[in-house]
Parts: C-alpha cells; sequence; structure tokens
C-alpha cells in the first residue's frame, strides 16, 4: 500500500467541491457564525475588552484572511480615534480605509458597542492602493 495516493480529479469533480463549500459557506453566514476573542486596547477613549469577529469575510475574502490577521489589523486601531459613519441606541458604526499593514492597505468595517467594551468586525478585506 503506497503511502501516498494521487487523487485524479477532473474539472467537474473541482466545480462539485466548490459548490458544497460555498454552500456551507453560506449556511455559516446565515446562522451568523462569529468567533469572540479577549482583547485589551482603546478607541474612540473606549477601553475595548472582547473582540467579535464575524465570518462574513470569509465568504470571499478567505484565501488571504484569517481571524489572526484580523487581530492584527485591529491592534493598528489602538489609541486612534475615528468618526463613526452612522450610529443608533446601542452601536456606532465604522468604516476605516486604509488601515495599513505589513504595508498592504485594508478596508475594516466595525461597530463598537456603546455600552459594553466590545468591538464588532462586520467585515475586513484587503483593497486596491489608490
Amino acid at each position: 500500500m503506497p503511502i501516498t495516493q494521487h487523487w485524479a480529479i477532473d474539472e467537474n469533480d473541482l466545480k462539485k467541491i466548490k459548490k458544497t463549500v460555498d454552500k456551507y459557506s453560506n449556511i455559516f453566514y446565515i446562522i451568523g457564525m462569529r468567533n469572540e476573542y479577549k482583547f485589551n486596547l482603546k478607541i474612540n477613549n473606549q477601553r475595548i475588552s472582547k473582540v467579535i469577529i464575524d465570518q462574513h469575510y470569509l465568504k470571499k475574502h478567505s484565501e488571504h484572511m484569517t481571524d489572526d490577521l484580523v487581530l492584527e489589523i485591529i491592534k493598528t486601531l489602538d489609541g486612534h480615534y475615528f468618526f463613526p459613519i452612522t450610529e443608533d441606541t446601542e452601536y456606532q458604526y465604522f468604516r476605516v480605509e486604509p488601515v495599513l499593514y505589513d504595508t498592504k492597505p485594508y478596508r475594516l468595517i466595525f461597530l463598537l458597542y456603546i455600552h459594553e467594551a466590545t468591538l464588532g468586525v462586520i467585515n475586513c478585506f484587503r483593497i486596491n492602493r489608490r
């Protein structure tokens, strides 16, 4: 019995695999799958102790984005002040770009819970330089 096996996958098999992956990515997005992390930073003079990352970015940006990368990008915001694009009684919503990390520009869309020390990441992805 060989130690490694080589699988012959044709184009139709690849399409089926991609369709299955897309299907489960959509299911995870629909049920609101989120990862939570303890964190320590300050944004808009508000101490943040928890970051919640929505897995929406996986739908289109999973090749180059991970939760770890999103957390590193968030660290670059520490100590800064940003104007919200909108707010309601519970949340302030922000769109920050470019956020530079490792000399690459990203767009970060997030919210701050007004009554909690929590930052929620709605989306994060690479953008083209302007």
